[in-house]
């Protein structure tokens, strides 16, 4: 039941808005007067001062709006204008009992009976006594906007909460309500659905409610403005995956939808089932200044700043040992981006900061010149277009490829100056003979690629070296179509490879190409969708083993550290490490055991790494200051002396003889217990 004079000034507006609007907005349906015959809607309303129904279809006689109530004729078969209880519970139709247990007609349900009213008692008398229920119909209280906290990281999703029974007009179903923020200031119902379809969104179906909100007796709710200053801005999600909304004569691109938490909760919300928000923190929002949002003539403020990060490592008792995990913290606020879910600090995203672990002089992206995406896999000389790129944290050497400025493209091949020469390079990579020995590796991550350009496919993916230039006097293909299978992993570098590379001029610049197509079939292998967001890619040369009779263990590792829970900034992960020995010095099976990329990174030692060559895991804080600054935590990884000892002084003839080898360096893995076979 609703209140007449209400339901029908609701009703009107939409009328006003023209025959194409029906069904949306506020329609309440159709009206027909208590003096309609039991025969037409299968029961008798003359209680009432009327009802409405879901549609005009099969009725005569039925007003819309306004207008005062007529006799209806005919009978209701079907259709539905009703758009303020869109889903109501299913009516009785077990053939021992009257339809709806009153004997409506089912193509009449829901129907809404109207009644003049202040103040309503309801009755149900049930067996036992009357259960009533008293509804006051007046001044709406308790109306509140909250925002999930008080200050945000750059980055930030920001969750904002309003709290208005009078938003609730379908006790049914989720509501959504679509506020333009700035001028032209517009209220709309329900031009998204809760799930993310336009409802409202065409002509004259989406109505601007803000005209009408007095006369639907809002007073000051039912519109919501948003100062977004240099803290934030607006987005898009899965309740509102538009940007803006038209109507006959505007658009409207200021745009912040809300949704029902639940049918009838007049609990409203700015972010989805995925915890995306429709309002977010810029990424380069300035220390201290503040966003307001303001609803019901009251504002909240949305406050930017960061906080000052720290980072740790605790091994178990006095020493780190190895096959030991040991856990690693970080503790940054910054990093707190959306405090409706646990956030990870992922390589491939673009704004986490990677705490990172660097052995040795490993070759990463760090020095990279210039990038090009090629439309074709053949195609070096023409058709690439140049892209920004940056190496903003010189801890974790990620490239963070800004492809936002490039409109929709197609792509297939990726090129790169390393800003290196070939010496640098040979300088690393071990070349096996009679004084070296050792393996050689390429580690990468383009799953950057794989989740914002469309690359959904590496089993042809190659890369080639091209020394000199492009395409190079000589070029050295490292990996091969069918290599890889996923946009991460540390991949072994042949023989054949190194020697080829070892060969060339020292003094010769190095390229890197990224065929993502080498089979170069018409179908595009990526795709540049005017992107919102950056992609962040990995690459590195990594060697393991003895050169010139010195140990080599060139590598680094990068922590994907995941949150302890929604909204804490405490972010935890573990490191352990494996030390070589005379039985898998050379085993390349060692290094695939490594985890070079992960949140329990595993790494490898050949040698004690003690007082400044002790590891040292960097994470680059972004102090209040505003200016990026490295903290890190550092730890002596000391190789040990084995003992060995027999479990008795004597031994009988015949007697088993134990021995007990005591050699912390063996343990090569936490969760396993290792066995080793005699080695002649």
């Amino acid at each position: 039941f609703a209140n007449i004079n209400a339901a029908k000034r609701a009703d009107q507006i939409v009328l006003n808005a023209g025959l194409g609007a029906a069904g949306k907005s506020l329609d309440f349906g159709v009206f027909c007067s208590s003096s309609t015959a039991s025969s037409v809607l299968g029961t008798s309303f003359s209680d009432t001062e009327g009802v409405a129904v879901p549609g005009p279809s099969g009725l005569s006689g039925s007003t819309n709006g306004i207008t005062p109530f007529t006799i209806c004729t005919g009978s209701p078969t079907g259709g539905n204008d009703n758009n303020v209880v869109r889903n109501p519970r299913s009516v009785n139709t077990n053939p021992s009992v009257p339809i709806g247990q009153i004997g409506i007609k089912v193509d009449a349900w829901p129907i809404i009976q109207l009644f003049s009213f202040d103040d309503v008692e309801i009755k149900y008398n049930r067996p036992g006594g009357i259960e009533k229920v008293q509804l006051e119909y007046d001044d709406i209280p308790n109306i509140s906007s909250t925002t999930d906290r008080k200050g945000y990281p750059n980055n930030a999703e920001v969750f904002l909460t309003i709290n208005d029974i009078q938003l609730n007009q379908d006790p049914t179903d989720e509501d959504s309500w679509t506020f333009n923020i700035n001028s032209p200031e517009a209220t709309f119902y329900q031009a998204f659905t809760e799930s993310g379809s336009d409802s409202g969104n065409n002509s004259p179906g989406l109505i601007n409610l803000v005209p009408h909100l007095s006369s639907l007796d809002f007073v000051d709710n039912g519109k919501l403005t948003l100062n977004l200053g240099n803290v934030a801005e607006l987005q898009t999600n899965k309740h509102q995956p538009d940007s803006f909304v038209s109507d006959t004569t505007t658009t409207y691109s200021q745009i912040i939808t809300l949704v029902e938490s639940e049918p009838n909760s007049a609990i409203f919300e700015n972010f989805d089932t995925s915890n995306e928000s429709t309002i977010g923190i810029l990424g380069n929002a300035p220390r201290g200044q503040s966003a307001t949002i303001e609803y019901n003539d009251k504002s909240t403020s949305i406050l930017a700043g960061s906080s000052t990060a720290s980072i740790s490592m605790t091994p178990k008792g006095s020493q780190f040992n190895a096959g030991q995990q040991a856990p690693v913290t970080v503790v940054d606020n910054d990093q707190n981006v959306n405090s409706g879910s646990r956030d990870i600090l992922n390589v491939f995203r673009s704004t986490a900061i990677i705490p990172s672990l660097q052995l040795g002089d490993p070759v990463t992206l760090e020095k990279t010149f210039s990038l090009k995406f090629y439309t074709a896999s053949t195609d070096l000389l023409n058709g690439g277009f140049v892209v920004d790129f940056s190496v903003p944290d010189k801890n974790s050497d990620r490239l963070i490829v800004n492809t936002t400025p490039v409109a929709t493209t197609a792509f297939e091949k990726v090129s790169m100056n390393l800003g290196i020469t070939a010496e640098v390079l040979k300088s690393l990579l071990i070349v096996n003979s009679p004084n070296n020995a050792g393996t050689n590796w390429l580690n990468f991550d383009l799953k950057s690629f794989e989740q914002q350009l469309g690359v959904s496919s590496f089993s042809d993916t190659s890369m080639s070296l091209h020394f000199g230039g492009l395409p190079g006097t000589t070029i050295v293909q490292i990996l091969d179509p069918g290599d890889i299978s996923s946009g991460r992993g540390l991949i072994q570098l042949d023989d054949v490879t190194v020697a080829a590379i070892n060969s060339v001029p020292s003094s010769s610049s190095v390229f890197l190409t990224i065929d993502f197509d080498s089979s170069a079939n018409t179908v595009s292998a990526g795709m540049i969708s005017n992107e919102k967001d950056s992609q962040p890619i990995v690459i590195d040369f990594f060697s393991f083993g003895q050169k010139n009779n010195q140990e080599i263990n060139n590598a680094i590792y990068r922590f994907e550290l995941e949150e302890t829970s929604n909204n804490s900034g405490i972010f935890v992960g573990t490191i352990e490490y494996t030390v070589t020995n005379q039985v898998n010095i050379f085993d390349s099976n060692l290094i695939t055991s490594l985890r070079t990329i992960d949140d329990r990174i595993k790494f490898l030692v050949n040698d004690r790494l003690i007082d400044e060559e002790g590891i040292n895991i960097a994470y680059s804080d972004i102090a209040e200051v505003g200016v990026t600054i490295s903290t890190s935590t550092k730890t002596d990884i000391k190789t040990h002396s084995g003992t060995v000892s027999f479990t008795s002084n004597t031994y009988r003839f015949g007697q088993p003889v134990f021995l007990v080898l005591n050699d912390s360096d063996l343990n090569q893995k936490h969760d396993t217990i290792e066995s080793y076979q005699v080695v002649n």
